[in-house]
């Protein structure tokens, strides 16, 4: 391993000092050869005083020619330990002169620029988690207002079939209150995702079918019919980040199924290949415009179909796009608008274990 700087190259940041020292050398042994060349057997003191002198002055001139040399750079230096801002003091170091200055310029601008990195990082996520806050509790709004209206209604007035519609709809309420909850937890849990990830080997269809179950309500009352590929896989995840992921992927598939008329399907296969485990969940919702497919994982994205349905956050998708890199699986989406959508999930084991010891 080669050094950070080679010896020439120290010498060449001293050549100034050393070139003084030389010459006060050469002129001291001048003065010695002419008190000699005269016939004397010694220097005599007055000689060895003069050279001291003209040592001493060749080298005061050699270090005054250094320090003019760098005298800008040291000032740099001065003014920033003055800087009271502790974010720009670099940028008051902008003209080193030597080569072990340049490296250290160098470095300190390096990290300069990682710390403005992280900044810039960190600012836009507090910013995004700020607006994610703001737009979560006007969401849960609606669907507490809507239950405060339900409540109003005078019991005694209600047939048996308004009060269960009525209750019904108290539900479908709650629902959402509680779909809109479970993604803000998801959404702090993200910052510290490997405090809260537990990877072992999960049945596929089992996961899928708790899922299914937890939002069979949703499914009835709008008319779509899941439907599970036959067989079972194994695949490499977190059981409840996955289930996130899937509760996401069927929520979006309910809120733009439901609007259209019939029975709708909600299908989920699942195909195994080389070690890697293809699960596909496609439903017959509305679609997504060609346009707005590449940008469905940006965060709060909604697309032409999320601006009509005003429920939509834009942040589902982002979310899942986001679980799915820590977790190592790869996700697609393929739309054809008023046919629907289907979003490709890739199971792989060593993708996984590969990111997982990437962040550690």
């Amino acid at each position: 391993m080669k050094p950070g700087m080679t010896f020439l190259q120290y010498v060449k940041d001293r050549l100034t000092i050393i070139c003084s020292c030389l010459i006060a050398i050469a002129l001291s042994l001048v003065v010695v050869w002419l008190d000699l060349g005269i016939g004397q057997r010694y220097v005599n003191s007055e000689s060895l005083v003069y050279i001291f002198i003209l040592g001493a002055i060749v080298m005061m001139a050699g270090l005054v020619y250094d320090y003019t040399n760098q005298r800008r750079w040291y000032k740099e230096i001065y003014n920033a330990e003055s800087n009271m801002s502790d974010s720009d003091f670099t940028l008051c170091l902008q003209h080193p002169v030597s080569r072990e200055q340049k490296r250290m310029h160098a470095l300190v601008t390096r990290q300069y620029r990682s710390f403005m990195n992280e900044l810039l990082s960190l600012r836009q996520d507090r910013e995004q988690h700020v607006h994610f806050t703001n737009q979560w509790v006007h969401h849960m709004k609606t669907p507490l207002s809507v239950i405060h209206l339900l409540t109003q209604q005078p019991s005694h007035d209600l047939t048996s079939t308004e009060t269960e519609q009525l209750l019904s709809s108290i539900s479908e309420e709650g629902d959402r209150l509680t779909r809109g909850l479970d993604m803000m937890l998801h959404t702090a849990r993200l910052d510290k995702f490997e405090l809260d990830l537990h990877v072992s080997g999960l049945h596929l269809q089992n996961v899928i079918r708790q899922v299914i179950n937890q939002n069979k309500k949703a499914l009835i009352r709008y008319q779509i019919y899941p439907k599970v590929t036959p067989g079972d896989v194994i695949v490499e995840s977190d059981e409840k980040w996955l289930s996130f992921i899937l509760t996401q992927l069927v929520t979006n598939a309910i809120k733009y199924s439901k609007d259209k008329p019939g029975n709708k399907s909600l299908q989920f296969l699942v195909e195994e290949a080389n070690g890697v485990v293809r699960l596909q969940v496609e439903d017959e919702g509305v679609g997504i415009a060609e346009q707005d497919i590449p940008r469905v994982f940006e965060p709060f994205f909604t697309g032409e179909n999320g601006r009509k349905e005003g429920d939509a956050t834009g942040m589902g998708l982002y979310l899942v796009g986001k679980v799915c890199a820590r977790l190592g699986h790869n996700v697609s989406i393929a739309s054809k608008l008023n046919e629907g959508t289907a979003v490709t999930l890739l199971f792989s084991t060593t993708a996984l274990h590969h990111d997982l010891i990437q962040r550690s």
